[in-house]
């Protein structure tokens, strides 16, 4: 007679008779199997799959059998798992260690089943009732003292039968008692009128200058406390006889005292004759002004820039910063644009030496992925004269490794010939995508 695995743990059990002088191994097998039962497991679920099947194994090694089970994988939509086979009668510490937010719902038959919500675990246990099976969970749980040392999440009634100690603040989010704490709490604070109270309750409040209903201490800490006002609000000028000490990245732009608004790129300037003797100015002739970065560029066609203004602006300055093309012996433009970028103009209209040439000459050799994996491009561009009446120029240097393995330098300037009011630019390779960098732009303030 052939064995048979009839129990809750699907165990060999052998057959009177059956497997004799082998029957050591198979008990072994079975006392390593009971230890599993008592173990860690793990299961991994296929990737957005709506179900999912644990069968434990018959008399071989198997995570359904351990009694903590933790699955795992990536969903997309809720997961109905189904244990078996649906005769075992069992208890399990079951964890969804899923990622992408969903729940699992353990399931045995057609019965009720368990639902385990993303990052928890919950005691679940099958009856083995064969095609009707249910899984339950554990319910009221009876414990003489619990000590928690992280967050504890009720998502129903919380009814507590003695003291509650609690040493740290309690954050409410609804109502106690139908009142919702932090509506009181305002209209507390901005009660300076003390309505809501009696005349006397309110004379009583501003004469107990004694501080009487507070202990001693209380007291004490109130007086001492001259130094330590925080989230005070003036509506006039703060003075005092010491010393103020203003916190780290408190006063800001909004709470300055300033004559005027502020605009990107301007500085504070010294008015006297200005309200708070300070004044929002536009920097000086000359000056660099950052005007705008492209950010980690990944594996882009072009990088564009349509942040000119060429009232501002005499000139501007592009910093290449690693940045690497895909592929090797290729050249690097910036093409002009004459309407904020709508269109850009790649033809033969630029002169770089004796010959025409494709845009703003930037370099020629590489500096690709596969041969400078540190390096790129690294230098300027700079652009003049992009909103006269005559021909804008470019002035490049850079310095780049090229195919070859050789350190290269560059410089060269390109002639642009149409006198246009040149109003954007877009850097592009002549073949292939940007593998990675940063370019950053800045203006020359009109002198």
């Amino acid at each position: 007679m052939p064995s048979t695995y009839g129990n809750d743990l699907r165990l060999e059990e052998i057959a009177d008779g059956e497997q004799s002088g082998t029957w050591g191994a198979t008990t072994n097998t079975n006392l390593d199997l009971i230890a599993e039962a008592l173990s860690f497991g793990t299961e991994a679920i296929t990737t957005n799959a709506d179900t999912h099947t644990t069968t434990i194994a018959d008399g071989a090694t198997d995570p359904g059998r351990s009694l903590y089970l933790k699955y795992t994988g990536t969903l997309d939509s809720t997961c109905t798992i189904t244990i078996g086979p649906n005769s075992i009668s069992k208890t399990w510490y079951i964890e969804n260690g899923t990622s992408g937010s969903q729940s699992i719902i353990i399931s045995q038959g057609s019965g009720a089943n368990v639902t385990i919500p993303t990052g928890q675990t919950k005691i679940v246990y099958s009856d083995g009732a064969g095609s009707g099976a249910a899984m339950g969970e554990i319910g009221t749980l009876g414990v003489t003292n619990l000590n928690v040392s992280g967050d504890i999440t009720v998502g129903d009634d919380l009814t507590v039968g003695d003291d509650l100690t609690v040493t740290g603040d309690i954050v409410v989010s609804g109502t106690v008692d139908g009142v919702d704490l932090q509506t009181l709490n305002n209209a507390v604070t901005a009660n300076t009128a003390k309505t809501g109270i009696t005349t006397s309750q309110a004379n009583a409040i501003t004469a107990n200058t004694a501080k009487t209903g507070i202990t001693t201490s209380q007291a004490s800490a109130i007086t001492a406390n001259t130094a330590k006002t925080t989230n005070a609000t003036h509506t006039g000028e703060v003075t005092g006889s010491g010393s103020l000490t203003i916190a780290g990245n408190v006063v800001d732009e909004a709470n300055l005292k300033v004559s005027n608004s502020p605009t990107n790129g301007y500085f504070l300037s010294a008015q006297s004759g200005n309200t708070g003797g300070l004044t929002w100015a536009e920097a000086g002739g000359g000056g660099m002004v950052f005007l705008a970065s492209s950010g980690a560029i990944s594996n882009a066609t072009n990088v564009a820039f349509t942040q000119f203004d060429n009232s501002k602006y005499d000139a501007y300055v592009f910093y290449f910063l690693s940045v690497r093309p895909a592929t090797q012996n290729v050249f690097m433009y910036a093409a002009a644009s004459t309407d904020g970028g709508s269109n850009y103009d790649q033809g033969g209209r630029y002169q770089t030496g004796t010959s025409t040439d494709y845009g703003f000459y930037v370099m020629y050799g590489g500096a690709s992925a596969a041969n400078n994996v540190n390096g790129g491009v690294n230098g300027t561009l700079q652009i003049l004269n992009p909103g006269s009446n005559k021909y804008t120029h470019s002035i490049s240097n850079v310095v780049f490794t090229n195919s070859g393995g050789e350190i290269i330098y560059s410089a060269k300037g390109t002639n642009k010939f149409d006198a246009e009011d040149t109003n954007a630019v877009r850097f592009y390779m002549s073949s292939g995508n940007f593998t990675s960098g940063e370019i950053t732009m800045f203006g020359v303030v009109n002198s």
